[in-house]
């Protein structure tokens, strides 16, 4: 017999199916209670619901739909060993239809098929068609059978072709029944007379809220030889099924003229109308098709004490009744908040549950369930939000739950792309990769320092760009870096060896890392070789199962398990056709799709805060329900898009039809229902960018317009926009009409500060440091007038400030950036002087070092480079400045100070400075110390100068530059306290005095300065300046030092 069970409330149909299960007692002692659902998460409440009923629950079988009838056929002998229209397994054998054909056969999937990756494309069309085709079988059975018979049923082009398709799949060897033939032949068999299958006594229908006809076919055949229990939530006590929309409402009056709008439906309850499609159908469906014998209605008013029980009490009653006299104030019940992005939604959804769980001591975070359209948008911030608070994430897929999974679908991409050497070094970053090559975590980050300077770029060898269709040079790939360090390692040589430039940093115990890295991408390389030809699934399964084995160590932990058992059924997913051969790519989209669609509902209801996803079928109960991202065109998701889904035909409509967007409106009516004390709806309603607002998903428009309309609620008044910062000062304001409020301690010291405005910082450096005295070596002297702030924070006080390394990027170099440009110019520059050629072992020795660009275009650039260079060589040549000495012994007496050491760059007339640049305050005042030492120690009148491709300075006797006892006494206060001699910026105030005319030299500095600490030039001064605000001035110190070195310098120097 078909037995109804309604209600508004989940809870009294459960009390419904303890009731059946005490009083009707199986009469056998091992016979197992059978309950039909349709998502792991209602099975693991109902299971602790009857647990805490009974005491104890055990000795039950929980089925989905497809899987309980697939095993009510086989208990009546119509099972079949193998099922060849499951859609895994149809797509499959789509594939193998489309290969085999002729593309005359099927001309309209020619642009589907044409083109590159002709494997890929035709896999991926074979997939889609399996998906609808399986829907067909149990949505259109009908339609099969005709199709069978050769008859169309629509018009639709794509009809044609997708019968012919069928007819083919049916004639191929081996095949089985379809669902829908199948569902069939059972209905037959259990409504013949005289039949007495051998079926349980009963069955339990929990939750559905859309079936299919043929589904109902099959439950109201089963209950001539079972009891079949069917529990259903309703959300109205009356019969809604013939309730219509606005839009119907009005397209019928229009088509019968009817223009005095006196209709019964215009007074239903408008989200019943708007959001119950799936369960008015239903309805229709149940009244039309089954033959219920009893039916048992419980259903039960909330009341009316907030806006949330009144919303559900009207639903009860199928209308909004009379309006209020006076508007409904908002109470909490109802709570919708918008937020700038998901990761505030998680903040302000932190602070909501404090202020739920501090105001009511009876709530338990199990009481709470936060939901989303899918939770996984929101996973990756939930640990670190909520690490304070218990929760657990139910939903998400194999790739984000299963670090393994993830690891080895990096690993298979890796061949689809050019082997980069960060997207490399990311795979053996993982600790179960890095583990199974002997390596330990310490080993990475010297691997990436050997990885950047041996120069691999990407490619694994030249073979492989070649496979690629890329010219097959060795520069810069795995294979070419790998031999340099092993070269090295072997000797200590700097110039090539056997075609090899060596890369000698590798020594002693490192050379373990050095072997598991070699290891890792000899792995790769021999996949690579292998991955090339097409297998079967069988062989395929076999080699991943054997490249996953040597990637990973197995660490007993179920991921390891997981991912070995999804690789071991990839090999059964096209039984009856294991002979046909894939390619890699094909593979590569199989797991690629598994890892989307294989999904666990593990962390639902664990006596946590529970997030989850908004699945149809899952109206739980809880006291408070959250629903997050409800953003407008995220939610609901859109109907089938694909124009050949014949269901998508008006004409073809049945009721019973699934459809995403309907599921998604009838799973946001039923959060209504479920929500016992509060609904938290939360959106990002503000643009991150432009603060401007941003819509809702049109369900949470239409619960709002019912709002205002029937409950005088204005949207401004239930709708909270959150500030983009957590530390915003509304937070914390304790007005009785603000409505944010946050429990954070942090944010509200931070907003505290801000609203008191800022104090004045303290100096980063206060004070002296004592002098040490000694002699002043020149090597000093130079160093600290290169950069006088660094070397107070290095030489003074110990401090070096390490500059972010950008890592290299996953191509080969095509230009120089311009420190690697300043740099190579320089050598170049000092190998032409010193008399060595700049020619192929040169230039072959940088790009093997990865410092020049390979090829054609690097060896023209290197052509005109050394033309460039060798002009200005010219240049330096033509200042006639003699031989140049080895070095020049200094041993002077300063103002009771000595300075010694040794002064290179000095010439038989004076020093020769040069930078193929242009000149900077550091190279100006560097020459000129070259100059008065130089002076100095020879005691005769020098001519030196600096050179420059575009300026020539030179500096003769009749200088009257500051002398070298006024640059020790700013080295020897420089060793003291930060100096205010900032060279640039000194260097621009100086040439603007100079040139005269509008500019100010104090603006100039200052801008010289700003634009420098903007690039990040002077990370030392930034830290000495940093208590300053973005608007700070250059003082009277800086000015006079500016004055009294750099300008002095300027003026004693003869420009050319």
């Amino acid at each position: 017999m078909l037995y109804l069970h309604v209600s508004n409330r989940t809870e009294n149909l459960l009390r419904h199916m303890a009731a059946v299960i005490r009083a009707d007692r199986q009469p056998e002692v091992f016979a197992p209670e059978l309950i039909l659902i349709q998502s792991q998460g209602m099975e693991r409440m109902i299971a602790q619901t009857l647990a805490d009923e009974f005491g104890c629950f055990c000795n039950y079988s929980f089925f989905l739909p497809i899987n309980f009838f697939q095993w009510v056929a086989e208990r009546l002998g119509l099972g079949v060993k193998s099922n060849g229209f499951d859609r895994q397994t149809l797509g499959f054998r789509i594939d193998h239809l489309l290969r085999e054909r002729e593309a005359r056969d099927y001309p309209p999937l020619d642009r589907y098929i044409d083109g590159r990756q002709k494997d890929l494309k035709r896999f991926q069309l074979a997939r889609r068609l399996a998906n609808i085709f399986d829907q067909y079988q149990v949505m259109r059975p009908s339609m099969l059978a005709q199709w069978a018979k050769g008859k169309r049923c629509t018009s639709n082009q794509a009809e044609a072709w997708q019968l012919f398709l069928w007819q083919q799949l049916l004639a191929q060897p081996g095949g089985s029944m379809h669902r829908g033939e199948l569902f069939q032949a059972m209905i037959e068999l259990l409504t013949e007379d005289g039949s007495q299958p051998r079926l349980p006594r009963r069955l339990a229908v929990f939750g559905l809220h859309t079936v299919p006809p043929l589904f109902l076919e099959c439950l109201n055949a089963l209950s001539r030889h079972m009891d079949v229990h069917f529990y259903l939530l309703s959300p109205c006590r009356k019969y809604w099924g013939d309730i219509q929309t606005k839009r119907q409402i009005v397209r019928a009056q229009l088509v019968s003229e009817k223009r005095d709008g006196d209709c019964l439906e215009e007074s239903s309850h408008p989200l019943l109308a708007s959001l119950g499609r799936q369960g008015r159908e239903l309805q229709r469906l149940m009244l039309e098709m089954a033959d219920f014998a009893l039916e048992f209605a419980s259903y039960e008013d909330p009341g009316r004490e907030t806006l949330l029980h009144r919303v559900q009490s009207d639903l009860l009653e199928g209308s909004v009744g009379e309006r209020p006299l006076s508007p409904c104030r908002p109470d909490g019940s109802l709570h919708v908040v918008s937020c700038h992005s998901r990761l505030r939604e998680l903040y302000v959804l932190r602070e909501n549950i404090l202020s739920f769980l501090y105001c009511d001591d009876n709530l338990e975070l199990r009481d709470i369930v936060v939901m989303a359209p899918d939770i996984q948008e929101y996973a990756p911030f939930i640990p670190a939000i909520f690490e304070n608070i218990q929760h657990s994430i139910a939903d998400r897929s194999t790739r984000r739950r299963n670090s393994l999974f993830s690891a080895f679908l990096s690993f298979l991409q890796l061949f689809s792309g050019r082997f980069g050497w960060s997207e490399v070094f990311d795979l053996l970053r993982q600790p179960s990769v890095f583990a199974r090559f002997g390596l330990v975590a310490a080993d990475l980050e010297t691997l990436e320092v050997w990885i950047k300077e041996a120069g691999i770029r990407w490619g694994l060898s030249a073979e492989q760009r070649r496979e690629i269709g890329i010219e097959p040079f060795s520069a810069a790939t795995w294979q070419e870096g790998l031999e340099r360090m092993f070269m090295g390692f072997a000797t200590a040589a700097d110039t090539f060896v056997d075609g090899v430039l060596p890369y000698d940093a590798i020594e002693g115990s490192e050379a373990g890392a050095l072997g598991g890295l070699f290891q890792f991408v000899s792995l790769l390389d021999e996949a690579r070789r292998r991955f090339c030809s097409a297998y079967t699934l069988g062989q395929w399964s076999e080699i991943l199962l054997e490249m996953m084995e040597r990637l990973f160590v197995d660490n007993g932990e179920r991921d390891y398990a997981e991912l070995r058992l999804l690789i071991s059924d990839f090999a059964g997913s096209a039984e009856g056709f294991s002979d046909n051969c894939y390619r890699f790519e094909v593979v590569c989209e199989w797991f690629r799709d598994a890892a989307q669609e294989r999904r666990t509902s593990s962390g639902f209801l664990r006596g946590q805060l529970t997030f989850c996803s908004m699945l149809p079928m899952r109206s739980i109960p809880f006291k408070i329900l959250c629903l997050l991202g409800l953003n407008d065109g995220v939610y609901p998701r859109p109907d089938s898009t694909e124009h050949f889904d014949l269901l998508n035909e008006p004409d073809l409509y049945q009721p019973g039809d699934r459809s995403p967007r309907a599921d998604d409106r009838y799973q946001f009516l039923e959060a209504i229902l479920a929500a016992r004390q509060k609904l938290y709806i939360s959106y990002v309603g503000q643009s991150a960018e432009t603060n401007e607002k941003i819509q809702p998903s049109v369900v949470v428009c239409e619960l709002l317009d019912m709002l205002e309309n029937h409950y005088l609620v204005k949207t401004d008044d239930i709708v909270v926009h959150h500030p983009i910062h957590t530390f915003s000062g509304r937070y914390f304001e304790t007005s009785e009409n603000n409505p944010l409020q946050s429990y954070d301690a942090e944010a509200c010291e931070v907003a505290r500060q801000l609203r008191a405005g800022p104090e004045p910082p303290a100096p980063w450096w206060q004070g002296r440091l004592e002098y040490r005295g000694g002699d002043v070596q020149v090597e000093q002297l130079l160093q600290f007038f290169n950069n006088p702030q660094r070397y107070f924070l290095v030489n003074c006080l110990g401090v070096r400030l390490r500059q972010p390394q950008s890592g290299p990027e996953d191509g080969e170099m095509f230009d120089c950036d311009a420190l690697a440009s300043y740099q190579i110019n320089q050598e170049m520059i000092d190998h032409i002087l010193s008399g060595r050629e700049v020619g192929d072992s040169w230039l072959k020795k940088a790009q093997a070092e990865g410092r020049w660009p390979v090829g054609a275009s690097g060896r023209v650039a290197f052509l005109r480079k050394k033309q460039e260079i060798r002009a200005f060589v010219e240049i330096l040549h033509k200042q006639e400045m003699g031989e140049m000495a080895d070095g020049l012994e200094v041993e002077l007496q300063v103002d009771g100070q000595r300075l010694c050491g040794q002064l290179a760059n000095i010439y038989e007339k004076g020093a020769m400075l040069f930078r193929y640049g242009k000149i900077r305050g550091r190279d100006l005042v560097c020459c000129w110390l070259h100059h008065l030492i130089a002076s100095l120690v020879r005691k005769e009148t020098l001519c030196s100068c600096l050179v420059t491709p575009k300026t020539i300075l030179r500096f003769t006797g009749k200088d009257t530059g500051p002398d070298l006892q006024t640059l020790l006494q700013i080295f020897t206060a420089g060793q003291m306290a930060p100096s205010p001699l900032y060279l640039e910026p000194a260097y621009a105030y100086a040439n603007a005095a100079l040139k005269g005319g509008r500019k100010d030299p104090l603006g100039a500095a200052e801008k010289a300065l700003s634009e420098g600490l903007d690039k990040g030039y002077y990370p030392e001064t930034a830290l000495i300046l940093r208590p300053l605000s973005s608007d700070f001035q250059l003082d009277k110190a800086f000015e006079k030092m500016a004055e009294e070195v750099v300008q002095r310098i300027l003026e004693a120097a003869d420009a050319s």
